[in-house]
């Protein structure tokens, strides 16, 4: 059977598994099916994109059931099937391979550059039956240009060790530990601007080394090859002085609000080197509202929201025990983050300190509570003695417990009465309580 799993990322940049499937076929009608399933658990919030390999199934499948949601082609599956459409035989093969890799994985390179560039590698390399280049060329809008390994999700299926050690609960608890790492640590800077401050307060660990590497290529990186002001914007056109290529940035003073033709904010919702820039040059100490993408935020995934008594058109209102029992998971999910580098006796601290709350709410009478041998022995002294049929002595015990049941027991010299059987019955049942 076919396994499909719904995989996305958290705010640290780890992989998370939504939900997953067993099919039998990779037929529209089994994606049909699996995508029902998978809005009625979501409540009926689609994804904003759904990102999958060019199987014609869900390619029919997507916009039947999902109405706003954008299907995007993983170009990683994409180019894995170029040695095998153009033929890895061949002997430009590793200079058509270079040539294609070039323009395919540049993230900054302008569409018409790219139409005039991917012209001129066909022409040179690929002969006119090869049809499947051609259209791969006229899906090109749907491309996204992430390699498995930046979903850390690239070996998911390679081994049953790997899908073990990825289950629920260790996701869950790596990411309650990343929680507590970010809320109580703060990461190193490279630099003396304010932003960069605000941007350790406000992103993941994870993240905020994406933003910081932008940040430093900010420094010293560009020089300013023109500007001019547009309906009470500012336009900048920087030069990159590695590249060699130009960048416009578009800048509001009044709000602080930026956008660039590099369009990084728009792929990965960071702040480009561009734009921090011109942020900096303007005297900007903090990331402007509009650059910030919560998704990446320290508290992207916490509950707060609901503490307010609002709430918006995409949340559901829960009751107030729902809420509580909520933020006891949380606090005790990240406790237990908190003790994975602790000592011993703190676990045990804490363990004991659960059992003994455990056993204040657990209400005298409500059932059999099962004793300890010590508690047992207790309970059992303090009845009077009875006389055993087995051995005939005034003991504790009767037949049915016997001290050692291997032993050899006396021969009985006559049988017990029923008076005497429920006498022993109760002391039993004593005992048991």
């Amino acid at each position: 059977m076919v396994f499909t799993p719904f995989t996305g990322i958290d705010n640290h940049k780890r992989s998370i598994t939504f939900c997953c499937a067993l099919i039998a076929k990779e037929t529209t009608e089994s994606f049909n099916w699996v995508f029902e399933r998978f809005l009625i658990a979501m409540e009926g919030k689609e994804p904003e994109y759904i990102i999958t390999d060019q199987d014609l199934g869900i390619i029919a499948s997507v916009p039947e059931k999902f109405k706003t949601t954008r299907h995007r082609f993983c170009m990683w599956h994409i180019m894995n099937k170029v040695p095998y459409k153009y033929g890895s035989k061949r002997k430009d093969y590793q200079v058509f391979l270079r040539k294609l890799n070039a323009i395919v994985w540049d993230r900054e390179l302008e569409a018409e550059e790219f139409d005039n560039r991917w012209s001129s590698i066909m022409e040179e390399h690929v002969p006119a039956d090869i049809a499947w280049f051609t259209e791969c060329y006229d899906i090109r809008r749907q491309w996204v240009m992430t390699h498995c390994k930046d979903l850390r999700m690239g070996g998911i299926m390679r081994t049953t060790q790997r899908l073990e050690s990825e289950n629920s609960f260790f996701k869950r608890h790596n990411q309650k530990r990343l929680d507590n790492e970010n809320r109580h640590s703060n990461p190193k800077l490279c630099s003396k601007l304010a932003i960069e401050s605000d941007g350790a307060k406000i992103y993941t660990h994870d993240i905020f080394e994406e933003f910081q590497e932008e940040l430093k290529n900010a420094i010293g990186g560009f020089s300013c090859k023109g500007f001019l002001e547009s309906n009470n914007l500012e336009v900048t056109t920087l030069k990159d002085s590695l590249g060699g290529r130009n960048f416009d940035v578009q800048y509001n003073p009044g709000t602080f609000e930026a956008s660039c033709s590099c369009k990084l904010f728009e792929r990965k919702g960071l702040l480009c080197r561009h734009i921090i820039w011109i942020c900096s040059g303007n005297g900007v100490k903090k990331i402007p509202e509009s650059g910030i993408a919560r998704r990446w935020t320290k508290d992207a995934l916490r509950s707060g929201d609901y503490s307010t008594g609002e709430c918006t058109d995409d949340m559901v209102i829960v009751d107030s025990k729902q809420l509580q029992m909520t933020k006891l998971w949380s606090e005790i999910h990240e406790t237990i983050g908190v003790l994975v580098d602790k000592e011993k006796e703190d676990v045990e601290g804490l363990t004991n300190l659960i059992r003994e709350f455990k056993e204040k709410l657990t209400p005298v009478g409500s059932g059999k509570r099962i004793l300890s041998s010590k508690a047992k022995a207790v309970v059992i002294a303090s009845k009077p003695k009875r006389m055993c049929n087995n051995c005939k002595q005034m003991a504790h015990h009767d037949k049915r417990n016997y001290p050692n049941p291997f032993a050899e027991r006396p021969p009985q010299l006559s049988e017990s009465s029923e008076e005497e059987e429920e006498e022993e019955e109760e002391v039993d049942d004593l005992s048991e309580e």
